[in-house]
């Protein structure tokens, strides 16, 4: 029965990392530095629309070119990248670039989601394929390996807010690509640096007549909290609106109790004269009540215990709920 009513309140299991993490964080500074140089970080003092979408395919034409043309000549004349013989070119980087310079504003492509999401997928890639390679024959089974790899990524990417979808192909690839699979460990930190370079390159051709990033880490403030960062929530739409958790709603009891002696109302709860000429009627018949039940107790000559129990009755009577809501 405990499990199955945990399960009917499947909506409330949710796990905000920020929640534990932004109150370490100091505010952004960028409002702080130079204009010619928070633009190119992104920072706006009033939010613009964005541009059209033939002006845009030709800054996401032009970033993706720049940024996959930086990340290879970068890798291929790097000697000690080499000495690893990496692939010419990383195939999820090619679906980052498409986030990092076409989709700006998606909240997937923002540098938190794209660095922290390739990393978490590539440590979880490898660690995997570390595993499965343990197994004779792993090159027939190494399918099994990229599949468990992409799923507990995307878990990881869920819990930590750095989904990524690239990221899942870099698990995969970490799996099934022979070049990679012989990198190991080395992986890793030659997708953080990937990553790092087609930030870099995203953020002054993004800025030129667009923005990016949106927001470095989460659109929430950081920093010590306040009571209204505890009561605001991001809504569906962008905005913020007022979180409501399950301890507000079993506070906020919507019901009204009235016995002969007091009248218990919700908060926030006014009545007007015809409703409280309503009950004040509702309270002297059960006063009169109640009255009647002590004469008649008083009266009455069974035992101590008959009377005991008919105390209870009579007192269980003076009460009444209006508009109980379910539980």
């Amino acid at each position: 029965m405990k499990v199955r009513a945990a399960l009917h309140r499947v909506e409330e299991w949710n796990f905000d990392v920020d929640h534990y993490i932004c109150r370490y964080l100091p505010p952004s500074p960028l409002h702080r530095f130079p204009p010619y140089i928070a633009r190119f970080l992104g920072y706006r003092k009033e939010q613009k629309q964005d541009v059209g979408n033939i002006a845009g395919a030709f800054w996401s034409c032009l970033g993706a070119f720049c940024g996959l043309a930086v990340i290879a000549a970068v890798f291929n004349n790097t000697p000690s990248i080499q000495h690893h013989h990496p692939p010419a070119l990383i195939a999820s980087f090619g679906a980052s670039a498409i986030l990092e310079y076409n989709a700006i504003r998606s909240p997937l492509g923002q540098p938190r989601n794209a660095l922290l999401g390739h990393t978490f997928s590539a440590l979880v890639g490898v660690g995997i394929t570390k595993l499965f390679l343990m197994h004779s024959d792993f090159e027939k089974i190494k399918w099994i390996a990229g599949a468990v790899a992409c799923g507990i990524s995307s878990a990881v990417m869920g819990l930590t807010g750095t989904v990524h979808p690239p990221g899942g192909a870099s698990a995969v690839l970490a799996a099934t690509s022979p070049e990679i699979t012989a990198m190991g460990w080395y992986f890793v930190p030659l997708v953080m640096w990937g990553t790092t370079l087609m930030l870099c390159v995203a953020l002054p051709i993004n800025n030129i007549q667009r923005q990016f990033p949106n927001y470095w880490w989460t659109p929430l403030d950081c920093g010590p909290q306040r009571p209204s960062d505890e009561e605001d929530w991001p809504d569906a739409r962008g905005g913020m609106e007022k979180k409501v958790t399950p301890a507000d709603i079993a506070e906020k009891r919507e019901e009204v109790v009235i016995s002969a002696h007091h009248l218990i109302l919700p908060k926030d709860f006014p009545l007007n004269e015809g409703e409280g000429q309503l009950f004040e009627g509702l309270m002297e018949r059960l006063k009169k009540r109640y009255q009647e039940d002590l004469q008649r107790q008083e009266s009455s000559t069974s035992g101590s215990s008959s009377t005991m129990t008919h105390a209870q009755t009579s007192s269980s009577r003076d009460t009444v709920a209006l508009f109980p809501t379910s539980a």
